[in-house]
């Protein structure tokens, strides 16, 4: 049974050995009695009675003065004709509700008016930076390229994007505020907003300030087995399809290609495929992992196929493990898994064993459709804190009281009908499936019904702030998130509105278990209560279930390399990632070619780069546990790369200069 530990993703610290000690956290008794009993008396260091630990700044002085807290610009690639901005200072001071007015009347195209603001410390790399603007219109593409934010730090110009770039997020925020931010790869301490602008018209934007507040952190590199091997043998995997209808009836149910599933190219796949309307047939693949995955760990496979993996196609699933060849647990369905979606359209579905395994198995029945086709990647089993925040801060007290650990109220005249029970549940520490807050809304209601939840503890600037919830409608699509608006709210009370998202400004972090959904938006300011505001109505949800408020940490759902417990050397240099499903990111086809590739162990590859090295530049050698197997100086612009006694498998080349930044990456494959 699922307990109320809010599982969603990784903690975001670097990965040490696993030790029971993971487990001795500030939430220990939220987990179970087993992992409790084996917590040692020292606590995974790095961690507080709060979400994150990253500090957050903003464009926020006592009494700002220019040019160094703010300073008023304009480009000078063109005329603008009535450009100015009004209050600068307010975009400065320590009220982040003030703001200052940048107007571009544009008279000749390639003008513009920029404000420079200063942050109260210096953002890192990795930090989001950006603004809240408010502009008394939606902002789409057309007024997002006029926008163009810019970082410097101690006065040099670091980055500059376009408010059109796709690294550019922008979210919807309360009063028709949005934020308009990108993920910095540079350390910067000011921030500068230009407003260009459509020939003859006019442009005018409120900035209400500044910010730099911690991003996800990518984990890069995770304890756990993966079902991957250099020689995939028999045993590897097993297929089983068929069942109780005649063998014609259930032609064309089976597994093509499982030994994909097996090997160490992490992309390749097995296709399963079921029969629509014979709920008797069924087809089922198990894996074998690459060690024993202990009691606690998740459970799953990286799946995916060429629509949407929705309820429905989840409802057909049934996850199980085994322990050398013996079952161990099962879990099926919506109810039971859960499911996130990964980059590519792959998605992860699992669940949190209770058991130790080495082998999973997917097993896929038929739906209504005409064709049911899946495809599978691979089968793991990794420790919790790849898929969490494994300290979350949650509103979960021992006696929650009304008005000083929850609040609840509602409009609307036409709500006859509307009620909500069992309202304390949202803010104690009972973890059951069936301890929740409910409120219904018949059908043809229109009212709004809000419940703010107290954490117990803080939620940090840089946390996603969100609320557990069910609805009667399942899936929450982009309809039913309209209706759905969190709040933040700072104080004892909760009488400070902090920051505040809805529909498109939400996201919907994915599927727990009971069909449980969180959904949550990322914080730019500290907190201390999270609400949710539920608005009914025709074609709406009528019926909703709130399990509990949390601020965490916003990791990747999925780790970027796997290790077996006991085997984590250092990782490679934090530039070098791989996608969340293996395959690799931002490799430099420009600044290094590797030849022969493949190539087999007998042979000595060379690498060819683009520019002469710098000095003390290296060629490192990583394999797919992150372990550093070959370390070569490059001198000159060929480097020659024995690869002898290197065993069959995929490699990740990497060419650092005398500092140890990464420069360029290739991927190398050794065959036999």
């Amino acid at each position: 049974m699922d307990d109320k530990l809010h599982y969603t993703k990784a903690s975001g610290l670097l990965v040490r050995p696993f030790t029971s000690s993971y487990f001795c956290m500030k939430h220990s008794l939220r987990l179970p009695i087993h992992l409790v009993s084996a917590c040692l008396a020292t606590l995974l260091t790095g961690h507080a009675a709060s979400a994150q630990s990253g500090s957050a700044y903003y464009s926020s002085f006592v009494n700002p003065v220019a040019p160094n807290n703010y300073a008023v610009g304009s480009t000078d690639n063109g005329l603008c004709l009535g450009c100015f901005v009004a209050n600068p200072e307010r975009a400065a001071d320590k009220d982040l509700n003030n703001y200052a007015v940048i107007q571009n009347t544009l008279g000749v195209v390639g003008g513009g008016v920029s404000l420079n603001l200063g942050l109260s410390g210096t953002g890192m790399v990795n930090y989001r930076a950006g603004v809240v603007i408010s502009t008394g219109s939606a902002l789409n593409a057309t007024a997002l390229a006029t926008l163009t934010l810019r970082t410097y730090l101690n006065g040099n110009p670091q980055q500059e994007v376009q408010g059109s770039d796709a690294i550019v997020s922008t979210r919807l925020l309360s009063d028709s505020r949005y934020s308009v931010e990108f993920v910095s790869s540079q350390a910067f301490d000011k921030i500068e907003l230009t407003v260009g602008g459509v020939l003859n018209g006019i442009n005018t934007v409120r900035v209400l300030y500044a910010y730099a507040v911690p991003a996800a952190t990518q984990l890069t590199q995770a304890i756990g087995y993966l079902s991957r091997s250099a020689q995939p043998a028999a045993g590897d995997y097993v297929v089983r399809s068929g069942g109780g209808s005649p063998v014609a009836v259930c032609l064309g149910t089976g597994v093509t290609s499982p030994e994909n599933t097996v090997d160490l190219d992490l992309n390749n796949y097995a296709t399963l495929k079921t029969v629509a309307g014979v709920n008797a047939c069924s087809t089922a693949l198990r894996v074998k992992l690459e060690g024993t995955a202990p009691a606690g760990y998740q459970a799953g496979f990286v799946v995916g196929n060429s629509s949407v993996v929705d309820l429905n196609v989840l409802d057909g699933l049934q996850l199980t493990t085994y322990l050398n060849g013996v079952a161990q647990e099962t879990r099926s369905g919506a109810s039971l898994l859960r499911l996130t979606l990964l980059p590519d359209n792959r998605y992860q579905v699992s669940f949190k064993s209770n058991q130790a395994f080495n082998q999973v198995e997917i097993k896929q029945g038929a739906l209504v459709s005409a064709l049911n086709t899946l495809q599978v990647y691979y089968g793991f089993g990794i420790e919790p804190r790849a898929f969490r925040d494994i300290t979350p801060v949650l509103s979960d007290f021992a006696a929650p009281q009304r008005g000083s650990e929850y609040q609840e109220s509602a409009n609307g005249l036409a709500c006859i009908g509307c009620y909500s029970s069992t309202t304390a549940k949202a803010a104690d520490n009972v973890f059951t499936p069936g301890d929740y807050a409910q409120v219904q809304f018949p059908v043809l209601a229109l009212g709004t019904y809000r419940l703010k939840l107290r954490l117990n503890g803080a939620g940090k600037a840089g946390n996603l702030a969100g609320i557990v919830l069910r609805t009667n409608k399942g899936l929450l699509n982009t309809t039913l998130l309209q209706n759905v608006r969190i709040n933040t709210y700072a104080g004892a009370t909760g009488d400070q509105l902090v920051e505040s998202a809805s529909g498109t400004g939400l996201l919907d972090l994915g599927l727990i278990s009971d069909n449980r959904r969180e959904v949550a938006f990322l914080t730019k300011q500290d907190f201390d209560w999270v609400e949710v505001e539920l608005t009914g109505g025709v074609g709406l949800f009528s019926d909703a279930r709130i399990y509990y408020a949390f601020a965490e940490d916003p990791n990747p759902a999925f780790p970027t390399l796997v290790a077996p417990a006991g085997d984590t050397p250092p990782p490679p240099p934090a530039e070098l990632r791989t996608s969340r499903t293996g395959a690799a990111l931002g490799s430099s086809a420009g600044v290094m070619q590797v030849f022969p590739n493949p190539a087999t162990g007998g042979q000595q590859v060379e690498i060819a780069l683009a520019t002469p090295p710098a000095a003390g530049s290296k060629v490192l050698v990583y394999n797919m546990l992150g372990k550093l197997v070959r370390s070569v100086a490059a001198a000159e612009r060929t480097v020659r790369l024995p690869v002898a006694q290197l065993s069959a498998g995929l490699y990740q080349v990497v060419l650092v200069d005398a500092k140890g930044s990464r420069v360029g990456h290739q991927q190398l494959i050794v065959a036999q």
